[in-house]
């Protein structure tokens, strides 16, 4: 039977199992860079969280890494391996997956700490009734890609395999694959990390701080700690 509830699905890749942020880490060193990675991943899950109180949406970690899925980094929610293969694959897979018991999915990347929950309820509110609402939502990323997706459908592999990704075309060549599919509403753009100069980036971003959840400051003040000004 298929829930009434929504999926939110948190894309992360697990510390010491597979190579991660590894433009930043080129720059800050890998360990940062780790760091930076859990710190935001943090921070993404209180807003799912926040949401999750408010909305009919169940939350998930999608890990990079089956083995990695008992880890204690990902026991704040219920957890589901990406699969193998492109990102393309995988995101196909979670989107099959989930789409067999939710009415709608979005995908989050773990890389824009300062997401307003504001957006994600919004999001959820755009899908939870798609005869009133949008039939997609996409939050544009300034680098090109997407922070998140959301879709009331399983697309097709094909769909997602259409799509180069980590290009500065790879949100509008998604919303080229949606046409004819429905109408997309587009959330606010985010920056979302790769790299050093980017890190600065959220902070101004994040605006009011006192409007954001804890884990989401302790990323702001973890940057400020750093002096990656030097860089």
């Amino acid at each position: 039977m298929v829930s009434r509830q929504g999926a939110i699905v948190i894309f992360v890749k697990t510390p010491g199992f597979s190579p991660l942020k590894t433009r930043l880490a080129q720059t800050i060193g890998q360990a940062q860079a780790e760091q930076f990675h859990r710190l935001s991943a943090a921070a993404v899950a209180a807003v799912v969280k926040e949401v999750a109180q408010q909305k009919q949406v169940t939350p998930y970690w999608a890990v990079a890494e089956e083995a990695a899925l008992p880890d204690p980094l990902w026991n704040q929610f219920s957890t589901i391996f990406q699969g193998t293969g492109n990102l393309g694959t995988r995101l196909a897979h979670v989107n099959q997956v989930l789409s067999e018991t939710h009415e709608f999915v979005i995908f989050l990347g773990a890389d824009a700490p300062q997401l307003p929950v504001d957006y994600l309820a919004d999001a959820v509110d755009r899908l939870a009734n798609v005869a009133e609402h949008p039939q997609f939502v996409m939050g544009p990323a300034d680098d090109g890609g997407f922070y998140l997706f959301g879709t009331p459908i399983c697309l097709s592999r094909e769909t997602w395999l259409n799509v180069p990704y980590s290009a500065a075309n790879t949100g509008e060549m998604l919303l080229a694959q949606l046409e004819g599919q429905g109408n997309v509403y587009r959330l606010p753009v985010l920056t979302d990390v790769d790299t050093v100069q980017e890190l600065q980036t959220i902070i101004q971003e994040a605006g009011d701080e006192t409007s954001l959840e804890p884990e989401q400051r302790q990323v702001l003040d973890w940057i400020r700690q750093q002096n990656f000004l030097e860089y």
